[in-house]
């Protein structure tokens, strides 16, 4: 396991959105989303979590789905499917779910804010986010349960990191034997205690074990209670999408050849 902590890639501007994001996915978690296994936590979540079955059908689930869930003595409430595709992306698991991914979304997020604009940023993060959970029920046509997190549309800010900064240094956590190898790749030692290490790696090595993790684990029985299909797609949504966006801003502003004398 590669568990990114930092990098070494500093901004030019402060990163508003990125902050807050951060600060709203924690306000979500906080302040407003029940918890302890009740039928308050149950509607809340089935209201604005994103569902696959339900995006694919644009339907909410009915009474009688409901029921075969357990959830018969629960009052669901009237849902918008399409507007759970937002809403979900600020809900969480748990506290280490919402810390964890961010954890993530500021070591990476802030350098895409600054390189995208804050505007753009906006509109990357959530497309991204968007095309993470329909590549999960695209892959997951008749699941009912809810799928809740930030991780799909922070996978996508990993996918454009990975292509706008590849050589950037990032620490990460890694075990043992782990470690040894990515120092023998590229690394540089901060922190060894024979059982972990803290490496500092180019970006493309750290992303890159990364994404062949979630792959892995996408095409292998390791946590269902995990969506690594919407990781995998948003991973692969922010590179194509950050790909675009450097391609129409080449084409507003065009490299003039000049010749020299």
């Amino acid at each position: 396991m590669v568990f990114p902590i930092g990098d070494l890639n500093p901004t030019r501007r402060t990163p508003f959105v990125t902050i807050a994001f951060i600060a709203v996915n924690i306000a979500v978690f906080a302040l407003l989303q029940p918890k302890g296994g009740t039928c308050a936590e149950a509607s809340f979540v089935f209201r604005f979590a994103a569902i696959p079955d339900e995006l694919l059908t644009l339907e909410q689930l009915s009474a009688a789905e409901y029921q075969a869930m357990g959830l018969g003595t629960c009052v669901i409430g009237a849902k918008s499917v399409l507007l759970s595709l937002l809403s979900a992306m600020f809900l969480h698991g748990s506290w280490p779910h919402l810390l964890g991914n961010m954890l993530f979304l500021w070591v990476f997020g802030n350098n895409v804010e600054d390189r995208l604009g804050h505007s753009a940023f906006v509109l990357f993060y959530g497309a991204g986010g968007i095309a993470a959970t329909y590549a999960f029920a695209l892959l997951n046509r008749d699941v009912t349960a809810p799928l809740l997190g930030a991780s799909g549309a922070i996978a996508a800010v990993l996918g454009a990191y990975l292509i706008l900064f590849p050589h950037a240094r990032v620490r990460v956590y890694s075990p043992f034997p782990l470690y040894l190898l990515l120092w023998l790749l590229a690394g540089r030692m901060r922190l060894f205690l024979l059982v972990f290490a803290i490496i500092e790696i180019p970006a493309f090595i750290a992303l890159g074990f990364w994404f062949y993790y979630q792959v892995l684990s996408a095409t292998s029985i390791v946590d269902p209670g995990v969506a690594f299909e919407a990781h995998v797609g948003g991973f692969l949504a922010g590179v194509l999408l950050v790909l675009l966006w450097q391609r129409i801003a080449a084409g507003r502003h065009p490299v003039v050849a000049t010749a020299r004398w």
